[in-house]
């Protein structure tokens, strides 16, 4: 059985360097440009140059994420960026939008491209899909059951599964509330998280608890201790969340998969290790069939740590701690009771003295300065240990991972060069000297002195594991032209496992049949509800290859992503028209609530019953209405499978757009009616007709 892939997240040269000593066996990282995090501390083309240089030396695999949705204006950017990361020899791209994937599949065959988790795929039926696409991995939905990873692997595609991390409570790829709300799109690498915002839960117009909740927040998963679960399932990549987390975070969470791939246990220790580096306290998540409050925190989303103690007592503004786990200074720690919470670094810590002190052990009394008054039985947890980030940067920097290699040398004496042949695996080269050899006077360069001169490889990127000579009779060579020998074959050696292949690159010639799809208007009443023949919302169609590839899969009409403004929609429909000779065949929405969210979860039954969704009918006898901050409200409605979704509160118009649309070439549209007032709907059918007709 293959061993699985440890991909590890990166956002610096550091915690490249972290992730690297760590044990990954590959990265996934990104450029300023089509990442789906775009305030993260992407490469730039040099940097990435760097990485690729340093893991395939290594024999790590480089991952680029392009998964954003792709406006019109974009495409072409978005394909020279990957043309430019295949010439340089990246391992893969990990996409989310169709238009790219077909694209690259067209144009850049040898291209290797996974399949974003933001694609959302949970069944089978998708991945047969994504085969015809020339997918070679997916990067299935957080949201799938073992039972459908099982599923997955048997179809022959690679797997790769999050095992850790923050994880979002909508499926990913489908959440517009950013978007929408914010205009920040989470599809495009700018989410506003309103996951992590605190809301009030009202039923039937009434407030349930006065108290802000964080409904939507869910703890973030760590399945370090089943990985080899999954790697006997045959899935072939674990991949850990974290491209904006700290070095620290990812060396500890990649550490420690490796030790349990490897056969070891985790105690305490490596769990409270795990926790101080990121926790919004964890979950076994959907994988597990975690629900309720197993899978969510709604009491707060930001970081937890690790409980340390609680306050006892304050005099004056001195409060008084007592530990049950050590405390250092500079150690950074948060402050939890009842109504509030403070977080902050530890500048001065002191004994019951009075007496400035740098640490303490569980079980002593401390004081810390403090202006606010702090009750009694406050929490009081690590978030930042600075033992722990100083053990780690040490293991760092004393770690030095190398590839293990065999050495072959061999002489046939004096006037002839020394040859140094260095393999591993696949990988060969046959160094000859410049340099030819004496005769030897005194004593002869033999196996002893010739392996002690080419095993000093501690500056450089491999171990000679194995050496073998063919010494055909008595030579001599200085120690160092021996030196410069080696360093030369090193250097080659580099090259050689850092060169790039030459792409095969083909012209886009794809023939899309014509059709015409008209008046084929969809009037939706139900959330649950689907039309043939249409790829809907789901689908997140941002650009005119993405229609191409949909009616290559064998889809009648297709949807307009909600993501689209005016101008992305003409500009699609233009590039549509020009490139295949007619207008696409297309759906526009025009009318009722813009659904935001859709997850695997139940916010009112985890909020007035177990959070396990059985019998349960809460969401069709009452209505339920989540209020932010700002004041804002969103509607609550579960569909059949008992998927609960989040719509905006009021329907949105659209449809004084018709004419527009129609001038663009759409002859199709998309209306929704739920929990509409039947009046209100007769109207809004009426003028939908007429401004159809017009």
């Amino acid at each position: 059985m293959k061993r699985i892939e440890i991909l590890a997240p990166v956002g610096s040269m550091e915690v490249l360097e972290a992730a690297i000593q760590a044990g990954c066996d590959a990265i996934y990282c990104a450029l300023p440009s089509f990442g789906a995090r775009a305030y993260a501390n992407n490469f730039t083309w040099e940097q990435m140059k760097e990485v690729l240089a340093r893991c395939h030396s290594l024999n790590i695999k480089v991952h680029v994420t392009m998964n954003t949705l792709l406006f019109e204006e974009e495409i072409e950017q978005a394909y020279q960026q990957a043309k430019r990361l295949h010439e340089m020899g990246v391992d893969a791209l990990i996409v989310q939008d169709l238009g790219l994937i077909h694209l690259l599949h067209e144009r850049l065959p040898e291209l290797v491209v996974h399949a974003s988790t933001q694609l959302s795929v949970t069944q089978v039926e998708q991945i047969e899909q994504l085969k015809t696409l020339g997918v070679k991995r997916v990067v299935l939905a957080r949201e799938c059951s073992l039972e459908q990873v099982k599923a997955a692997v048997q179809t022959g595609m690679e797997v790769e599964v999050f095992v850790h991390g923050a994880i979002c409570i909508c499926y990913s790829g489908q959440c517009l509330f950013s978007s929408i709300e914010y205009d920040r799109s989470g599809n495009r690498g700018m989410c506003a998280q309103p996951c992590r915002m605190p809301y009030k839960l009202y039923q039937d117009g009434k407030l349930i608890q006065e108290k802000e909740q964080y409904f939507l927040s869910p703890k973030d998963l760590s399945l370090i201790e089943q990985v080899k679960e999954l790697e006997e399932l045959g899935v072939c990549s674990i991949k850990i969340e974290g491209r904006m987390k700290s070095k620290e975070y990812v060396f500890e969470c990649v550490h420690q998969v490796y030790d349990v791939l490897h056969g070891k246990t985790l105690g305490k220790k490596e769990q409270k290790e795990l926790q101080v580096t990121f926790n919004r306290g964890f979950t076994k998540g959907h994988l597990y069939d975690q629900r309720g409050n197993a899978l969510m925190n709604t009491k707060t989303s930001n970081h937890q740590g690790v409980l340390i103690g609680h306050v006892i007592a304050q005099k004056g503004k001195r409060v008084r701690i007592k530990l049950q786990d050590s405390l250092h200074q500079n150690d950074g720690i948060r402050l939890v009771w009842k109504n509030g919470s403070m977080g902050f670094r530890l500048n001065y810590l002191y004994d019951t003295q009075g007496k400035l002190i740098a640490q303490a052990k569980s079980g002593q009394i401390v004081e810390i300065n403090m202006q606010e008054r702090i009750p009694v039985k406050t929490k009081v947890l690590k978030t930042i240990d600075t033992t722990l980030q100083k053990e780690i940067e040490q293991t760092i920097e004393k770690k030095q991972r190398k590839v293990q290699v065999s050495c072959h040398l061999a002489c046939k004496g004096p006037g002839y060069p020394l040859e140094c042949t260095l393999s591993e695996g696949d990988c060969l080269i046959t160094w000859r000297s410049e340099e030819v050899a004496d005769v030897a006077r005194n004593k002869p360069c033999g196996p002893d002195i010739l392996k002690r001169q080419f095993s000093k490889t501690n500056d450089s990127f491999l171990e000679i594991q194995s050496f073998h000579f063919a010494l055909d009779a008595p030579f001599f060579f200085p120690l160092g032209a021996l030196n410069h020998i080696r360093n030369q074959a090193i250097e080659a050696f580099y090259k050689e496992k850092t060169k790039t292949s030459p792409i095969v690159e083909k012209m886009y010639d794809v023939p899309i049949t014509p059709h015409q799809v008209q008046g084929k208007h969809w009037i939706q009443e139900h959330i649950h509800s689907s039309m043939e023949g249409l790829a809907d919302l789901r689908y997140n169609v941002t650009n005119s290859y993405a229609i191409a590839c949909l009616l290559k899969l064998g889809f009648s009409c297709v949807e307009l992503s909600l993501e689209c403004k005016d101008a992305d929609l003409k500009a699609m429909l233009t590039g549509f028209k020009k490139r295949y000779g007619f207008d696409a065949p297309v759906m526009s929405y025009v009318y009722g609530k813009r659904r935001l969210m859709i997850m695997n979860h139940c916010v009112i039954n985890t909020a007035l019953r177990d959070g396990q969704r059985k019998n349960c009918t809460l969401c069709h006898t009452h209505t339920f209405c989540l209020k932010g901050k700002d004041q804002k409200e969103y509607f609550l409605e579960g569909n059949a499978k008992c998927h609960m979704c989040i719509f905006e509160k009021e329907a949105w118009n659209g449809l004084d757009k018709i004419a527009y649309y129609k001038k663009l070439g759409i002859q199709n549209f998309h209306l929704f009616f739920l929990r509409e007032d039947a009046l209100k709907k007769v109207k809004i059918l009426k003028e939908f007709q007429a401004r159809v007709q017009e």
